[in-house]
């Protein structure tokens, strides 16, 4: 046994079938090939796993709704404060359950990982690090402060953000964001930790690589968004603009299918009456969420794959790293600048992007480009294999735990 151990404050983990369990069990199945073991605290049940060194904390938010003064406090919180899924009460469960955990291996030489989010996670870290004093890495899935994803935060709500964020940045000893805008973003927002703040990115897990499958024979393209749309993710203006080009003669619907699998809010999609006209024309699918591996099927049975981030510049949805390693083409739907495009641009996988700012005129033009591009599946460039391999992230992760625990100190 190592002495060496990463705790990990992981809200979501598996078994939970959420696309925010996948990176930190990446972190966890890989760090060991670089001398770290790791335990791992989450609000997922892990029961069904008996061999996962892991607890589980169940958040009372949650697994008890509406019991006790806790839970209108938290909701309280939820309300005006820290809107969405915040789980502070679950970080002082998970943070007690750190400490009995670290006086039971005392021995040990022990680094705070926190993988946000939600806001929970890094509360944990943030106390555990404070009473044990050791080394915290902060993780970065999405921003704190300034996040497109939170909704429509009022001023107050927006200085709570910016203020936990500079805390969190003043107490870790190593900040790290997962994508290039992200980075550049905390750097320029914190000039005096530029030292502690790194760039790790999402990415998929090289023992589980995706690729195509043979398409079917069909009469028609089938072009799919597999995952939820919400907060933002709106692909009315995509669904429009294909209406116009088959009014248009442009586009012949019957050559078409647009596959929506997910959840949708309201505000995501057209209005109710243009979606059933859609669905009866045969060129549009709606459907339910759907298993992951299920998921993975549609996407590599798909002509090709669309994403759908107009409302931000910063992120980047974990489904891109599924879609290029399939390789077929991928329409995005995106702000100018962001980082989905320079990932587009250089992985070597065929693309077209439509700007949320763009005239309906040159964002029909791109869907037209997109239809007409070659289907054949393009494997990812070296620099993609580089970039995103999971394996290289637990690499570079380690060397920051190394270096957190040495002489040198990440300033």
């Amino acid at each position: 046994m190592t002495e060496d151990l990463v705790l990990i404050f992981a809200y979501h983990f598996p078994p939970e079938n959420a696309a925010g369990a996948a990176r930190p069990f990446r972190f966890y199945k890989y760090l060991p090939r670089f001398g770290y073991e790791c335990y791992v605290i989450t609000a997922a049940d892990v029961s069904s796993l008996p061999d996962l060194k892991a607890a589980h904390v169940a958040d009372p938010f949650i697994a008890r709704p509406r019991e006790g003064f806790g839970w209108q406090v938290e909701r309280f919180v939820r309300k005006f404060f820290l809107p969405g899924v915040a789980g502070t009460r679950w970080a002082v469960h998970a943070y007690r359950t750190a400490v009995k955990f670290l006086e039971q291996n005392s021995s040990r030489r022990v680094t705070i990982l926190s993988t946000f989010p939600p806001l929970g996670t890094l509360l944990a870290g943030f106390l555990l690090a404070r009473r044990a004093r050791l080394p915290w890495i902060a993780d970065f899935r999405d921003p704190l402060a300034d996040n497109p994803g939170s909704g429509d935060l009022n001023d107050f709500q927006q200085l709570i953000h910016r203020r936990l964020e500079r805390l969190f940045l003043n107490r870790a000893g190593c900040v790290i964001a997962n994508t290039d805008a992200a980075e550049e973003k905390l750097k320029s927002a914190y000039p005096q930790h530029t030292g502690k703040i790194h760039r790790i990115w999402n990415g998929f897990d090289p023992e589980q690589r995706l690729g195509p499958s043979p398409l079917p024979e069909r009469p028609f393209r089938v072009y799919s968004h597999v995952g939820e749309l919400y907060e933002g993710r709106t692909v009315a203006p995509l669904l429009h603009s294909l209406k116009r080009l088959i009014d248009s003669g442009r586009v012949d619907p019957a050559d078409i299918k647009i596959r929506l699998v997910g959840a949708s809010k309201a505000s995501s999609l057209p209005d109710p009456e243009f979606l059933k006209d859609a669905s009866n024309a045969g060129w549009l699918e709606l459907a339910p969420s759907v298993p992951q591996d299920e998921a993975h099927f549609i996407m590599r049975l798909s002509d090709g794959l669309l994403l759908i981030q107009p409302h931000s510049t910063v992120q980047i949805p974990g489904k891109l790293y599924d879609y290029l390693q399939i390789g077929r083409p991928v329409l995005a739907f995106v702000p100018p600048d962001s980082a989905i495009e320079r990932v587009l641009q250089k992985s070597g996988v065929p693309y077209r992007c439509c700007y949320s700012s763009d005239t309906p005129a040159a964002f029909d033009e791109s869907v037209l480009q997109f239809f007409e591009l070659d289907t054949a599946p393009v494997q990812p460039g070296e620099w993609f294999e580089h970039e995103f391999n999971a394996e290289h992230h637990a690499g570079k992760l380690a060397h920051l735990i190394e270096a957190l625990n040495g002489s040198k100190r990440l300033r």
